[in-house]
């Protein structure tokens, strides 16, 4: 059974068989991790989209569900992952004004909707209609 795990509520509100994680990008990826141990595949790459863990305070993963069943390359990848961002200073999308939450969303939203299609997870249809990002005035 293909999940997302994300805590990114707009892409849980707009996804197919989700999970939301209340909390920062280490705590989807520790969950992420728990799943692995149990079973699951991961089919998006944990540290997708090449952004620094103080740039990405969202994180949203595509995991196959296969209860017993450890997937040495997805621990590798997963345990890589969490070693990266428990390395690192972490923002909680909770300590971000909404303007700027919702850029970072919008960014987590942009790297999972090809994904999110592939695998055919897409609840929403308005997830592929791309709003521009909003302009912070300074």
């Amino acid at each position: 059974m293909l999940r997302l795990i994300t805590n990114n509520a707009g892409l849980h509100d707009s996804a197919k068989s989700s999970e939301y994680v209340d909390g920062s990008s280490l705590d989807v990826l520790i969950c992420v991790r728990g799943l692995v141990h149990s079973g699951s595949i991961i089919l998006t790459h944990p540290l997708c989209g090449n952004l620094r863990p103080n740039h990405q305070p969202f994180r949203s993963i595509i995991v196959d569900v296969k209860p017993g069943y450890v997937d040495l390359d997805s621990l590798s990848a997963i345990e890589s992952a969490v070693n990266v961002y428990q390395s690192a200073e972490i923002i909680a999308p909770k300590d971000l004004d909404a303007l700027t939450r919702a850029d970072y969303a919008y960014i987590d939203a942009e790297l999972m909707r090809e994904s999110l299609g592939r695998y055919g997870l897409i609840r929403d249809e308005r997830l592929c209609d791309a709003p521009s990002l909003r302009v912070k005035e300074v």
